[in-house]
């Protein structure tokens, strides 16, 4: 039975070729040494990209939603059990970030504000998985070197966390958040700003 699963994990995450290019479902655009991947790599449209750095840990999922989608993760990045990143644009990750268990980033809102646009998406799905992203609003998220994600934290669109940031447990981040900061809540907001003892 381990045989079996071991088998079916590798087909999934291994760099399959096609024509002479890397097949764009299971398996990264660049990987990095060292970096070990245990999640769920997919992508809904061809053309979406994702990048890994070195020593990276791998464990919950990494989306692109469209074909311009855009995932760049740094070198020795932890990605928790049951977390996942969905992008529809854009998510850069930088070096020694900890992103803890069941964490949401997210660089769209998925859907339209506007009903008369949103009701139609289900039925889009159903018949043709595709979706009109020029209706979803959208903004790059980008999380700076060194910072901690904690768990069921939720970083939405547009949002930059700067470079040591720790981001406490269970918030949902709107806005920015400074380096060397702390931020928790719902909506997130400044609790301190860390002493140089601790950078």
């Amino acid at each position: 039975m381990l045989k079996r699963i071991n088998n079916w994990l590798w087909r999934r995450l291994r760099p399959a070729k096609k024509g002479g290019k890397v097949r764009k479902t299971g398996a990264p655009d660049s990987i990095g040494s060292g970096t070990t991947i245990s999640g769920r790599l997919r992508r809904e449209k061809p053309g979406g990209e994702i990048h890994l750095g070195n020593d990276c840990v791998i464990e919950g999922g990494i989306k692109t939603e469209s074909a311009n989608a855009k995932v760049r993760l740094g070198s020795n990045v932890y990605l928790g059990g049951g977390s996942m990143i969905s992008s529809a644009c854009s998510v850069v990750i930088g070096d020694d970030v900890l992103i803890s268990y069941q964490v949401i980033i997210m660089d769209s809102d998925s859907h339209s504000v506007r009903y008369s646009i949103r009701k139609q998406d289900l039925s889009d799905w159903r018949d043709t998985h595709d979706h009109d992203w020029s209706t979803t609003a959208m903004g790059e998220v980008m999380i700076g070197k060194g910072a901690w994600i904690g768990a069921r934290s939720m970083i939405l669109k547009g949002v930059t966390i700067g470079e040591g940031a720790i981001i406490g447990a269970g918030s949902v981040v709107t806005r920015d958040v400074p380096p060397w900061t702390i931020a928790a809540g719902n909506p997130a907001r400044i609790i301190r700003e860390l002493r140089e003892d601790e950078r």
